[in-house]
């Protein structure tokens, strides 16, 4: 054998171990970057998990704050005309009642506010003169109802756009 037949046939050998080895890289590298895609995605889907659940806990507790707030409106207007003790002491015992779950789910819809940049921060200055008005009308007994259901129509309106943002549906 000459030089020349044995590079050939050593340049055959290589072509063939290259054209073995090029689908089995091809299938590593498939993998490898299968792994990646599927680590991302993972990685994906639990921060979506983590900010629906954030924005469910917070939609829950600022539907159950406008509930109270209109809870207490309905039971200082039937105030104004009734004449009945025992229904006047009734009525007072359902105000008191829903403005302390306001004052207590107050820190929580904060918390979960937080997460939306755009809006969260209106949306709890919005709460919070919502319920320096309820806390007025209480101290009064009395005042404009209808600007307290307007101011509650715009914090409605702000806890909607927070809640979307947290969700990341801008």
């Amino acid at each position: 054998m000459t030089m020349t037949e044995e590079t050939k046939m050593t340049f055959d050998i290589l072509k063939l171990c290259i054209s073995l080895l090029t689908p089995i890289l091809v299938l590593v590298a498939g993998l490898l970057i299968s792994r990646k895609l599927e680590k991302n995605k993972l990685e994906v889907l639990k921060e979506k998990e983590w900010q629906v659940k954030w924005a469910e806990l917070f939609f829950k507790q600022a539907t159950i704050f406008s509930e109270n707030v209109s809870t207490i409106i309905f039971s200082l207007h039937s105030l104004q005309n009734e004449k009945n003790k025992s229904e006047i002491d009734n009525f007072n015992g359902t105000i008191k009642t829903s403005f302390l779950k306001l004052l207590e789910i107050n820190w929580d819809i904060q918390n979960y506010a937080q997460f939306s940049e755009n809006y969260g921060q209106t949306m709890t200055l919005s709460q919070t003169k919502l319920m320096d008005s309820i806390r007025n009308l209480i101290s009064k007994g009395q005042g404009n109802l209808e600007e307290v259901r307007k101011q509650q129509f715009e914090y409605n309106d702000l806890v909607r756009k927070t809640h979307s943002e947290i969700l990341k549906m801008k």
